[in-house]
């Protein structure tokens, strides 16, 4: 298999991160550029990853050796660098949330078709083993009819020294801690059920002026077939997330990075502990082979649609109601 060779706009905490988990590791993918705001604040960082520095996307995308670009900016601006790379004929890794708003998502899956090339979303809890089982487990039909589907995620980013102040901002993040974790849980809901209407809300501050965002989000939904769901994220607690799909004969838990739970009528549960996924490298190289044609990655445009509607439903809601403060 040809290694495909990547650019990434943005540099920070995530993007380190996403470089890291393949360069020098991965036979079929490797890093070789990067576009930063500022590079003469990356060139430590740069030097230790192997990759050259630009001052722009737009050069970035000109590279000739890149076969793709690895977006992670700001998401007020993947719509336009989605848009930007796909006219340069490369194919696009976007960070999640894809858009903030349905008609973005849209418009950058729009413009990844019309270039021909493909669009990946980095929606990486998709690659851990216990939501692919829990995907397989509901698809399966063992579960008899379904009714319902609760997820959670919680996780104290905000608490981080190098939490970018960008991911708190309301206008990049809005929706509280639903843009940056609680859309994993999302992208799962939405990926099983469909559309979803968000019938209600609920947002509490607990922040004191000047203090790091700290606010708890919960939301109601209803699927397409009546299917009902649950999502709640709080920010500044310690990490846990959990998704659990209920139907009339049964149902299962993917909770933590490796749990899985499956639970029956008249029996204990059964509780099962799944090998560790690098999920960050499985959804880089499974974005390497789509490039190739060999596989299909498995966040479909339907997905992003359906995801970044119900984002925007839920920041609708949040921007007609004031938060409850402690």
């Amino acid at each position: 298999m040809k290694q495909v060779q990547l650019g990434i706009a943005g540099l920070g905490w995530w993007g380190q991160r996403l470089v890291r988990s393949v360069q020098g590791i991965s036979d079929q993918v490797r890093f070789v550029a990067a576009a930063v705001a500022e590079p003469a604040k990356r060139t430590g960082i740069a030097a230790e990853l192997g990759l050259e520095l630009t001052s722009s996307v737009e050069s970035l995308v000109r590279d000739p050796r890149l076969d793709g670009i690895v977006i992670a900016t700001p998401h007020s601006l993947h719509r336009e660098q989605v848009e930007l790379a796909a006219a340069a004929g490369k194919h696009v890794f976007c960070e999640k949330p894809l858009a903030l708003t349905a008609d973005d998502a849209q418009r950058a899956i729009a413009a990844c078709a019309a270039h021909g090339v493909q669009l990946a979303v980095g929606h990486n809890r998709r690659f851990a083993a216990n939501v692919a089982s829990l995907f397989d487990i509901v698809r399966s039909g063992e579960l008899g009819k379904l009714l319902h589907i609760e997820g959670h995620w919680s996780n104290e980013n905000t608490t981080r020294s190098d939490f970018g102040a960008w991911r708190a901002s309301p206008l990049e993040s809005p929706g509280a801690g639903m843009t940056g974790t609680g859309i994993h849980a999302l992208d799962i809901m939405t990926a099983l059920f469909g559309k979803a209407d968000v019938v209600r809300v609920h947002h509490s501050s607990h922040s004191a002026p000047g203090e790091s965002v700290r606010d708890a989000l919960s939301v109601l939904l209803e699927f397409e077939g009546g299917v009902s769901g649950l999502l709640a994220t709080i920010r500044p607690t310690p990490r846990f997330w959990r998704i659990h799909v209920f139907g009339l004969d049964g149902s299962v838990e993917a909770r933590g990075d490796t749990e899985l739970r499956v639970y029956r009528r008249g029996v204990p549960p059964e509780v099962m502990q799944l090998p560790p996924t690098d999920t960050l490298r499985r959804e880089l190289e499974t974005f390497a082979e789509s490039c190739l044609g060999l596989a299909d990655y498995p966040v479909t445009a339907d997905h992003l649609v359906n995801c970044a509607c119900a984002l925007e439903g839920i920041v609708a809601r949040m921007d007609n109601e004031e938060p409850r403060h402690d």
